[in-house]
């Protein structure tokens, strides 16, 4: 069916089918029109002397990524702004505490090591010395 602009009539309730066949009737319009010719071609740009990083900026958590570039005679200078991520469960403080925590239970390291006063024979029999 053929893309009829008085469908649907003002007050009447939507029908899917309906308006599928207008929107594939568009389609088919708007494909149909010819391509015009190809433009000239543009002027050769400046040459390009370096890129540089302006700044990276961090975001907001929850918004979208940017990203942005200036050019500054020959040289683009790109700017970037990163969210920050969601503030997790478990902080930097809550880590180290946590270790601590862990380690006040264990015995200290008196950094010395005696001796026992035995030696290995041979044989491998213990010895006192």
């Amino acid at each position: 069916m053929a893309f009829d602009p008085t469908i649907p009539q003002n007050g009447t309730d939507i029908d899917a089918v309906e308006i599928r066949t207008q929107l594939n009737g568009l389609k088919a319009l708007i494909d149909a029109v010819p391509a015009g010719p190809a433009g000239p071609q543009g002027p050769v740009g400046p040459a390009l002397a370096s890129i540089q990083i302006a700044s990276v900026t961090t975001g907001t958590p929850g918004t979208p990524a940017a990203a942005s570039v200036n050019m500054n005679g020959n040289n683009a200078e790109l700017s970037f702004t990163i969210p920050a991520g969601e503030t997790g469960g478990v902080s930097s403080t809550d880590v180290t505490n946590a270790i601590a925590n862990e380690i006040s239970g264990t015995a200290r390291n008196p950094n010395t090591v005696s001796m026992l006063g035995i030696s290995a024979h041979r044989c491998f029999e213990w010895v006192e010395s």
